[in-house]
């Protein structure tokens, strides 16, 4: 659920509470967790399921994304890199083309790292940690040595992380203006 003051959000749990009694469920405090973002981040009452107090959570995971909690909300990458896969991909097909790593590199760990990047604002430390994740996926299949792979990302019509994050940001605005007009 959400809400945007603690008062509402426990008038909505009384009303589940109550409404779970009446069909015979039975919601257990212990399996839920609270999450906050706002001003009023560090001063917030405990909230009840009944007569059970449920615990706040530092950390939220909603589709495949991490979020801390905080004054703001920040996008945690740390799960997310240390999933990326293309070390993974490059062991299990030693002997497959430089082109049918790629293949799979973009098809399997490009979706790991921006999903639903276009919707997050994301600063420039975050961009640079998922650039460099991608360079080094393009660097691990088609270089041994440490250099630069923009002219290979160049050369194969590809673009780095940094210009693919961009255009999903424009081709969202985009999409968000056609939904308005």
């Amino acid at each position: 659920m959400l809400s945007a003051s603690v008062l509402h959000l426990q008038k909505m749990l009384d009303i589940c509470t109550d409404q779970a009694a009446d069909i015979d469920i039975v919601v257990n405090a212990k399996k839920s967790s609270l999450f906050a973002v706002g001003k009023l981040f560090d001063n917030i009452d405990n909230l009840y399921l009944g007569t059970d107090v449920i615990s706040w959570s530092e950390n939220l995971k909603y589709l495949g994304l991490s979020f801390k909690a905080g004054k703001t909300l920040t996008v945690d990458f740390a799960n997310l890199l240390r999933n990326f896969a293309a070390n993974s991909i490059c062991s299990h097909t030693k002997y497959a083309s430089e082109i049918t790593k790629l293949f799979l590199v973009e098809s399997y760990c490009l979706p790991l790292i921006s999903y639903g990047c276009e919707a997050l604002k994301l600063n420039s430390y975050q961009i640079h940690q998922l650039n460099v994740r991608w360079n080094n996926a393009y660097r691990r299949i088609c270089i041994t040595t440490v250099e630069s792979v923009k002219n290979l990302q160049f050369y194969c019509g590809r673009l780095d992380f940094t210009h693919l994050y961009v255009i999903r940001k424009l081709n969202f605005f985009v999409h968000c203006l056609i939904w308005i007009i």
